[in-house]
């Protein structure tokens, strides 16, 4: 009875909501038909709204946040367009070859085309030229009242680690020129002022803003403030720097007693060999260190502390022996507490090397550029565009820019440092952080985020502070989400390069680390798959000196890896036992091999794939009617190839692990389908892995993971059986 009623609230629920949103679209299709019947006669734009977010069927009237307690909510007009088509925004402005005049009249979707000629035109790439041969290049806007435009640019230029790669434009009204008020309906776009980026990092003003936001946030924020501080903690080495050039040197064993401050510098090594503390010449470096040994990068590094009062700095290649594997481990496992606990990160954003300054002039693909808006009676009004040094998070999110939310998780940051798998850990555990990035400077804390360029209020970083603060285990998917958007030289590196993040987290103090996934949700964990776009070439890392990170782990895989949203999963398989083992002195470092024991429902199945559509499929056979199932796409873990199974008589598929070889045959195999939970939608949706037996002689009877699926029909599972999987 219990059930029936049940079922009778949620079914009554389902029908109140669909009438709820019957309304909604019956008045959204009312607006959106108003719009274009009206929009000659108004003068309006049907594709870009003439840069304007009013009289649109997407306008939207948001109250924003307030950025103190005793500030108001002030609500704002914004709009959203998403995929406009460039071939639209050309038509304003290529003429029809019959009339001799552009086949669509819109001096706004005109601005639009002469700033993507300035910005997206070049030796290797036109936007143009992309546009007529219908590559799939679109534009975005973010119109917001209070704020400059945001032009979003997918596809406009080549990111060979990004499947739809995006540039952000900032368009606003030249500052010296006199400003026009946006009506509802006139000639004006709506974009308001913005702050001034520096054309030559090193200025004093530069140094001024520094100065002040750390003194803004050591003085006013209280939530930077409360943040913990373990004051028994100095990191082993740290390099002198006083307060000139003389005094360089390192010190070792620094008593806690002194309570000293330290920077500690992000930098990219860029494939090259820094000046670096080895066993040889560490007696020599704690008497002296001469500045003309230290590269660029470094220098400017104790200049930004130096401006900043502070006498230590901590430099991973002067503060860890490099030729000390014990020394490296060691404090590899001790990088999480040095960034954590250092008084602030300088982060090195814009240098690809140690050789390469990041305090000096800005590259002049940066600096902003000037264009004139056409407006009635002859008058022109002069725009100023510019490229964001940040993707632009969502409109509805004001000025609420928090982590652990899909936006931090997938906007990428501007510079050569951003696609370093080594170097976001030291910005993520930062209590603050100076970002010497390509486009401005950037103060980051746990309250706000503020950059040279821009004008108040600055964007709330609080988490939690969008709703309801995602469980653990979320943040953990979220953190390796946007870690492995990043590129490291050595696979050896993948775990140790997290290794500080993970030991931060609150799992850390309850429950067992798994090479990359913890013990206490490794099942959903265990359902990571791997972004769009590359399941044609070989993912998972080579095997290297026998260190081999086991099937089951993203950390296998060289490529971003994400996680498919569950509504309330329930789990139907069992943990049995999990082990890794770990190779060094760093808990939470390298592994060499793993061991999963899980006991679930299992399908035989078989695995077909297609070189030309870059797919994967899977059915199963039924014998007793000599049938098939329907063939269900999965997202495999890179290349597949064939192989000769040990324990099977047909082929079996197995994980290309060579480099340089794409698509050499089809795949056609034998597998397992484990299924892993379902969610409560429709007939319930299955989710698993698809697995196959291992290809090593060490492991026989184990099995190996190849892919990922999910929406499986519920005949897989109730047609499966129980069975222990041993997973390697």
């Amino acid at each position: 009875m219990q059930n029936s009623w049940a079922s009778l609230r949620d079914a009554t629920s389902s029908l109140l909501k669909g009438a709820g949103t019957a309304a909604q679209v019956a008045t959204y299709v009312g607006r959106s038909v108003k719009r274009q019947l009206t929009a000659s006669s108004r003068g309006l734009c049907l594709v870009c709204n003439n840069l304007q977010p009013y009289h649109h069927e997407n306008t939207r009237q948001v109250a924003m946040a307030a950025t103190s307690s005793a500030g108001a909510q002030k609500t704002i007009t914004m709009l959203t367009l998403e995929n406009i088509s460039t071939r639209d925004l050309l038509d304003a402005r290529e003429p029809d070859p019959t009339i001799g005049l552009p086949k669509r009249h819109c001096r706004y979707c005109r601005l639009l085309c002469d700033i993507f000629d300035a910005f997206f035109i070049d030796e290797y790439m036109s936007w143009i030229t992309e546009t007529l041969n219908k590559m799939p290049i679109s534009v975005g806007l973010m119109v917001c009242e209070g704020k400059p435009l945001v032009v979003n640019c997918w596809g406009f230029t080549y990111d060979r680690h990004t499947l739809f790669p995006r540039v952000d434009l900032e368009l606003y009204p030249d500052p010296t020129a006199a400003l026009v008020s946006s009506p509802t309906f006139g000639n004006i776009p709506t974009m308001d002022p913005t702050g001034h980026r520096a054309e030559t990092v090193a200025s004093d003003a530069c140094f001024e803003f520094i100065r002040e936001c750390v003194a803004q946030c050591c003085i006013e924020h209280q939530d930077c403030q409360s943040q913990p501080r373990d004051t028994s903690f100095v990191p082993t080495r740290l390099l002198y720097i006083g307060k000139d050039n003389d005094d360089l040197r390192i010190r070792m064993g620094i008593p806690a007693t002194e309570n000293i401050r330290w920077a500690a510098l992000s930098h990219c090594w860029g494939g090259g060999a820094p000046f670096k503390l080895l066993q040889g010449n560490l007696q020599a470096l704690l008497e002296k260190v001469e500045i003309s040994d230290l590269p660029p990068t470094f220098c400017d590094g104790i200049r930004v502390s130096r401006e900043l009062g502070l006498q230590h700095i901590w430099i991973d290649s002067l503060c860890i022996i490099q030729d000390n594997k014990m020394d490296w481990e060691i404090e590899a496992s001790r990088m999480g507490m040095v960034y954590s606990q250092a008084f602030v990160v300088v982060c090195g954003a814009s240098s690809p090397n140690p050789q390469t300054p990041f305090l000096g002039p800005r590259e002049p693909e940066w600096l902003p550029k000037q264009f004139n808006l056409q407006i009635e009676d002859g008058q022109s009004l002069p725009i100023i565009a510019r490229q964001r040094h940040l993707l632009a998070a969502p409109l509805e999110q004001g000025l609420l820019e928090p982590p652990y939310t899909g936006a931090w998780a997938t906007l990428k940051r501007v510079g050569p440092l951003y696609s370093r798998g080594w170097c976001f850990q030291e910005t993520f555990l930062a209590q603050r952080t100076i970002h010497f990035a390509p486009g401005a400077i950037i103060f980051e804390c746990k309250t706000h985020r503020r950059s040279e360029d821009q004008l108040p209020p600055y964007p709330l970083l609080r988490t939690g502070t969008l709703g309801e603060e995602p469980p653990d285990a979320e943040k953990w998917r979220m953190t390796v989400k946007a870690y492995t958007q990043r590129q490291l030289t050595f696979a050896s590196d993948k775990l140790p390069a997290i290794a500080g993040a993970a030991s931060k987290t609150p799992q850390a103090q309850r429950t067992k680390y798994l090479a990359g996934m913890w013990q206490e949700s490794l099942l959903l964990d265990l359902l990571w798959q791997v972004m769009p776009g590359a399941t044609h070439k070989a993912l998972t890392y080579p095997d290297e000196s026998g260190r081999v990170v086991p099937s089951w782990s993203w950390a296998s895989i060289d490529r971003g890896v994400t996680w498919n949203p569950l509504q309330k999963p329930e789990l139907l398989s069992e943990l049995v036992t999990a082990h890794v083992n770990v190779d060094g002195q760093n808990p939470y470092g390298t592994v060499a091999g793993g061991k999963l024991t899980i006991r679930g429902r299992v399908k035989q199945c078989f695995v077909e794939t297609s070189r030309h559509k870059n797919e994967q499929w899977v059915y199963y056979r039924n014998p007793q009617k000599n049938t098939t199932s329907k063939k269900l796409h999965f997202r495999a873990d890179g290349q597949l190839m064939s192989q000769v199974g040990s324990s099977v008589s047909s082929n079996v598929p197995c994980i290309r692990r060579a480099r340089g070889q794409e698509w050499e045959e089809d795949v056609h195999g034998q597998a397992i389908f484990l299924c892993i939970g379902r969610t409560p939608w429709l007939n319930y949706n299955y989710v698993g892995l698809v697995l196959s037996w291992s290809s090593s002689p060490d492991f026989p009877g184990c099995m190996e993971r190849i892919g990922n699926i999910t929406n499986v029909p519920s005949d897989w599972y109730d047609g499966g059986e129980w069975a222990t999987v041993n997973m390697v």
